[in-house]
């Protein structure tokens, strides 16, 4: 956002002002010329405009609502605006099927309850994707879940669970997009689980992204891949270091490896 470097991500904080805002604090991402913004100013106006197109959707597809908000040219790679994604479609199709008295301000405070959880580059550092509160945030809003309740709050923690494990199955390099897309999955299948109504299947959507994965893409591991990007995508190309990038992180880390 700054220099355009390639980001750098930590395992041991830097002391820095925020370049935008200037707020000081401890931080895990950083850039080679020392810049840091903060999540507030990293996300502020994306996730005003994933906001936007999440309320304004009419859709009962939470998929279909969060492939519109991946498509959104200002949107990065990857980010923790994926979790405002996830969470904001799967409320905004439980609102728009009509089953629940729910609002935009239900929307709203599934966001204002991802802010909360969801930090830049915390997958990595504390093995929680923000996706996976995000979900829970709209299992919380739909049965009342609070702190001190039975019912309530175990099936809210049991829908994170399982985002978690999908998580976990998709990870090598992370990607975003298919965390967004494996975690909907389970959600709408947990839905349909343990409550009287269901939202449309999700089905796999080939990926349109893969080649601007700065990690490297898994290609075939990944079960987002398209078979034929040829026809199905413009031809789009995988860079050949990203394959190499994928490839060698496949390969097993040996024990005691940092």
């Amino acid at each position: 956002m700054v220099c355009g470097a390639p980001l750098q991500y930590l395992t041991q904080s830097i002391a820095a002002g925020c370049h935008y805002c200037g707020i000081e604090g401890q931080w895990y991402i950083s850039c080679p010329n020392g810049h840091v913004v903060c999540d507030a100013c990293h996300n502020r106006e994306t996730i005003q405009q994933l906001e936007a197109i999440i309320v304004k959707s009419t859709a009962i597809n939470p998929l279909a609502i969060a492939e519109e908000c991946m498509d959104l040219a200002t949107l990065p790679m990857l980010g923790c605006q994926h979790a405002y994604i996830a969470g904001g479609a799967l409320m905004a199709a439980l609102k728009n099927s009509g089953n629940f008295k729910l609002t935009d301000d239900d929307i709203r405070e599934v966001l204002r309850r991802t802010e909360k959880q969801a930090h830049g580059g915390y997958c990595g550092l504390t093995g929680t994707c923000g996706i996976a509160p995000a979900l829970g945030a709209c299992i919380a809003i739909l049965t009342g879940s609070k702190c001190g309740l039975d019912k309530e709050q175990r099936l809210t923690m049991e829908l994170v669970s399982r985002v978690v494990r999908r998580i976990t199955e998709l990870t090598g390099p992370s990607c975003c997009k298919a965390y967004v897309r494996g975690s909907l999955a389970v959600a709408v299948d947990f839905i349909k689980e343990n409550f009287t109504f269901s939202l449309p299947p999700i089905n796999i959507v080939p990926c349109r992204h893969m080649n601007q994965h700065p990690h490297g893409c898994r290609l075939e591991s990944c079960p987002y891949f398209p078979a034929d990007t040829d026809r199905d995508f413009n031809k789009i190309i995988i860079p050949s270091e990203n394959k190499k990038i994928a490839q060698d992180s496949r390969e097993e880390i040996p024990a005691g490896s940092s």
